[in-house]
């Protein structure tokens, strides 16, 4: 199933995207209102979840312009409570409306409930025009084009039978222990002890010998491995070939390149990177390790299930 997502909060929007992967779902993203109604009119969407602030157009303008030649499903999320904030996005065209904060296992299940009800409708597929609406419901209730099939519960086969509920066993291993949640940090994770810290740092998996040894190179320039680190250009070479961080992600791994082998919490991370306010939310840290491991290279940065991360090289 292909989910259209509008946000324009970076950690919010990419936090999401993430979540709703995992749950088996294809998603494109976009920070910006026009490009994400833009990209709908010209590819269509099983749903679509919008932001009501958005930048050049805004959530409700979206859902009246999908609804004047679809009727795709539409979710809001937003942070706007208000009785009249609700009222006027469902005038507009909105089948359901969530909160900030809210939960993904609440969201997951809002997006099976208008899928639900958009199949039972009788259209027996998604994404279609008001134009198609004869013919898509004269024909069988079993297919959903390329987003798979319709299974007896009317959700789409390709979720399963209910996604996200379980873990599934390729589970990335990079995920927080309350990565369901999106809108708003969620609240802390509980500090190990300092003796409990200690153990998952002097474990190593099978086949490694230990963490990577800093070796100093000048006074700007540290290799650790097949990393090379120069604060002075404020550059990084991964096997000779240069590597473009955003400062946020190099600042995240000159933490984590300080001492090779130390397990650094979530909420360590989050407070030295972002400062107080970010200070236990593990979403925005899991986003930029995800980002890091997919430049440096996933075996670089460990995951200690429970405790956090360590440069291992």
């Amino acid at each position: 199933m292909h989910i259209v997502l509008v946000e324009d909060d970076e950690v919010i929007r990419e936090t999401t995207q993430i979540s709703l992967e995992r749950f088996g779902y294809t998603v494109s993203a976009f920070e910006d209102g026009r490009d994400g109604y833009e990209f709908v009119a010209a590819h269509g969407a099983d749903v679509v979840l919008l932001d009501l602030m958005l930048p050049t157009m805004n959530g409700a303008s979206i859902c009246r312009a999908i609804r004047e030649r679809s009727t795709t499903p539409i979710i809001i999320i937003s942070a706007r409570s208000e009785p009249i904030d609700i009222v006027q996005a469902l005038e507009a065209g909105a089948d359901d409306y969530l909160t900030k904060p809210f939960d993904m296992q609440v969201l997951n299940a809002r997006i099976r409930a208008v899928v639900r009800r958009f199949i039972t409708a009788g259209t027996g597929r998604m994404g279609f025009s008001p134009d198609e609406v004869g013919s898509a419901a004269d024909a069988p209730a079993a297919g959903l084009g390329a987003s798979g099939t319709v299974g007896t519960d009317g959700i789409p086969e390709v979720l399963g039978p209910s996604p996200g509920l379980a873990e599934p066993p390729s589970q990335s291993p990079h995920r927080s222990a309350e990565g369901h949640s999106a809108g708003y940090p969620a609240r802390p994770h509980q500090r190990p002890t300092a003796g409990a810290a200690q153990a998952p740092a002097q474990q190593q998996p099978s086949g490694r010998s230990g963490p990577t040894e800093r070796e100093e190179l000048g006074p700007y320039r540290t290799q650790l491995g097949s990393l090379v680190l120069d604060t002075g250009r404020l550059t990084v070479m991964v096997d000779g070939e240069e590597v473009h961080l955003t400062p946020t992600e190099l600042r995240v791994l000159l933490l984590l390149t300080e001492e090779p082998g130390h397990v650094y919490s979530r909420e360590k991370i989050a407070y030295t990177v972002w400062g107080y306010e970010w200070a236990g939310d593990s979403r925005v840290v899991d986003v930029h390790i995800q980002r890091l491991r997919k430049k440096i290279g996933a075996r670089m940065i460990e995951t200690v299930r429970g405790f956090g991360y360590r440069f291992a090289g």
